[in-house]
């Protein structure tokens, strides 16, 4: 087993389709067919079950995704062993993080990284909070950044920064009633200016929706949906578009340079982000991953 063929087998597992699946991969569909029924052939076991057109895992199948995880986790170990001995001329580090934070974060994080390790570089891989917190769960990534709450059985972790949940308005709006309160980033306002607005939401699922239906529930406000996305960085372009109004976190004004976007903090103090590093307590550190923390620890967000 090597880590392309677990990443074909894990990908159709999660899809439940060959077309979406080669999609993902960017590779053809029957050229995905051919690699799986490879490896089936391989092993003598059905990977998937394909009845009526569903592609399921066999219980093979969940065998084989959990021993490969296991096998690529114990290589990884290794390998990061190996890197400690060595001089650090070359070589990766593997990151885990969300769009939002790859476009806002990373470009200054492998900035820095570059600076200390010249012949080394970093390999970042995005997800959902959920997926990143599984997938260092299973040792995908040597650390990832992600938001508390956290498993502290499962995981170490140091705070990054904090972000405050803000509403972002299409400048074209006209201006809401707002006021200067303490410790707010921006002019504030009553959570009531959200009745009735149109609204551009997030999946169900991910953080920023559950605070905005929080928030929703205990002001007694109703809004009306405007379009449902499942990145910031979607969100914040419709936002831009005029379609509607958003909740999102504050760093978002990285991507608002342009003025089409008015910000506004809310007068009732809302829960914030904890942006936070995070890796397995498990797995010990290199001392390449000790020092990016480190350093991204110590930047100026």
């Amino acid at each position: 087993m090597n880590s392309k063929q677990l990443l074909y087998v894990q990908v159709l597992a999660r899809e439940g389709s060959f077309s979406r699946a080669a999609n993902a991969l960017n590779i053809t569909q029957p050229s995905l067919s051919q690699y799986i029924k490879k490896i089936e052939k391989e092993i003598g076991l059905a990977l998937f079950d394909r009845t009526n057109g569903d592609v399921r895992l066999t219980d093979a199948g969940r065998v084989y995704i959990d021993a490969g995880r296991r096998i690529l986790d114990i290589e990884h170990r290794m390998e990061t062993s190996f890197s400690d001995l060595s001089t650090h001329k070359t070589g990766s580090l593997i990151i885990g993080a969300a769009p939002f934070r790859t476009a806002s974060m990373l470009p200054t994080i492998a900035k820095r990284f570059q600076a200390i390790y010249p012949g080394m570089h970093l390999v970042v891989r995005e997800g959902t909070t959920a997926e990143l917190v599984e997938g260092m769960e299973h040792g995908e990534y040597d650390f990832a950044l992600t938001l508390l709450p956290l498993d502290p059985k499962l995981f170490s972790w140091e705070k990054v920064m904090e972000e405050e949940l803000v509403l972002a308005v299409p400048v074209t709006y006209p201006a809401f009633p707002a006021k200067t309160v303490s410790g707010r980033k921006y002019p504030a306002v009553e959570p009531s200016v959200l009745k009735d607005q149109k609204v551009v939401m997030l999946t169900q699922t991910q953080y920023m929706q559950r605070q905005l239906n929080d928030l929703l529930k205990q002001s007694a406000v109703n809004v009306c949906t405007a379009a449902v996305v499942k990145s910031l960085e979607a969100q914040i372009e419709m936002v831009k578009a005029g379609v509607g109004i958003a909740l999102m976190p504050s760093g978002i004004d990285r991507f608002c340079s342009d003025s089409s976007v008015t910000l506004y903090s809310f007068t009732k103090a809302l829960p914030k982000r904890e942006v936070v590093v995070m890796w397995r307590k498990d797995r010990e550190l290199s001392s390449v991953s000790r020092e990016l923390i480190s350093v991204i620890v110590s930047i100026e967000w």
